[in-house]
């Protein structure tokens, strides 16, 4: 068998800004075989190898889905003319957000929404450049739950 491409991808189709986003997902692969059909794999010859492929499949697609999420809540925001904090700003600017928050709930509210990589990277930035011993990174270093990467 050949090389086999396989492309998966969040299609975002722009109507205008003021639009509401429309997104699908989309497969682009080639070559496909005799029957017609597409991998979405490659062979695997162990149950080992097959669950790897299949992780790794679906570690790309909840990728794709934070990243979908992230471009419905920009809109969300924008018609409830709101600047949303999202997986676009930087760890700073998101701790910035953090930091200003009210209450503990408000901080989870917002830090809980992010994507997993980015909880991660805001976390890190949190607990290794920030003073954690006083302020608003103390307390969330106190709530910060390492095994999920969230808030509590």
């Amino acid at each position: 068998m050949g090389m086999e491409v396989l492309l998966l991808d969040v299609i975002q189709e722009e109507e205008g800004e003021a639009a509401p986003p429309c997104m699908r997902l989309a497969v682009r692969a080639y070559p496909s075989d005799a029957r017609g059909f597409v991998s979405l794999t490659p062979e695997c010859d162990t149950i080992e190898g097959f669950e790897q492929a299949v992780a790794e499949l679906k570690r790309s697609m909840d990728s794709m889905v934070e990243s979908a999420r992230d471009t419905f809540q920009q809109y969300g925001a924008r018609l409830k003319g709101e600047k949303g904090i999202t997986d676009f700003h930087s760890a700073e600017e998101i701790w910035q957000s953090l930091e200003a928050c009210a209450s503990i709930e408000e901080m989870q509210e917002v830090f809980n929404t992010l994507g997993l990589r980015k909880r991660q990277e805001v976390a890190d930035f949190i607990l290794t450049q920030l003073n954690i011993f006083k302020g608003a990174a103390s307390t969330f270093s106190q709530h910060y739950n390492e095994e999920e990467y969230l808030l509590e």
